[in-house]
């Protein structure tokens, strides 16, 4: 059975949302407006205000069981990227990047984590960096740590809240490429949420939902 994320019953703010899943491999475009879309996301990262029944409206089924929103299993299988809140001013970007892992505090996936990490900020163009606080950064060096974390992470499926929006052009078409390359590698599915259908991923969609409206074809 594949991995799948799955949702049903949410309410964001005046919308609600029709029930849908992503699984492995799936690549799905959800459209609605940025409220909507931090709404969306507050659900599936503030595990401590979905506690109860409302941890069942977001999961994750695997061949080991279900695993609500607020499960550590399910953090440990679905990668967060969340435009210009990737960084922690206080923090090196090596720290920033092993963040999701240091704070779980499982010592496993933490080293396992740290002999990756070289390679990915290789890839990412952040190797000279690391060490250096993370202070004051583009859009783009946000997205590129959101991108490093999820390819640490290897994880089922990733959710992501218009990352691309806001880069210049050079930045937009390097971040592509590492995107794409980075999805085709991990083999994750992809959950992205935008406004709008132009959001210019460049990732080829396998379904495009818009709430309200029957889903429509890539």
């Amino acid at each position: 059975m594949r991995e799948m994320l799955w949702w049903q019953g949410l309410r964001l703010l005046d919308m609600q949302l029709p029930g849908a899943s992503v699984g492995v491999g799936e690549h799905v475009r959800l459209i609605m407006d940025a409220p909507c879309q931090h709404a969306m996301m507050e659900k599936i990262i503030h595990r401590s205000q979905a506690g109860g029944a409302d941890a069942w409206q977001v999961w994750l089924e695997t061949e080991q069981g279900r695993f609500p929103v607020d499960a550590p299993e399910f953090h440990a299988r679905v990668g967060i990227m969340i435009r210009h809140r990737g960084l922690l001013a206080n923090l090196s970007l090596r720290e920033n990047l092993l963040l999701p892992f240091l704070y779980h505090g499982d010592g496993e996936r933490i080293a396992a984590a740290e002999h990756e990490l070289d390679g990915v900020a290789e890839r990412l163009g952040l190797a000279g960096m690391l060490h250096e606080q993370a202070g004051e950064r583009s859009g783009y060096t946000h997205a590129l740590v959101s991108l490093g974390r999820c390819m640490l992470l290897h994880p089922a499926v990733i959710v992501a809240q218009e990352i691309h929006v806001g880069m210049s052009p050079e930045h937009l078409e390097r971040f592509r490429e590492l995107a794409i390359a980075a999805l085709a590698q991990l083999g994750s599915g992809l959950l992205y949420l935008t406004s709008t259908e132009h959001e210019g991923s460049g990732v080829h969609f396998d379904r495009t939902l818009v709430p309200g409206l029957l889903s429509l074809a890539a």
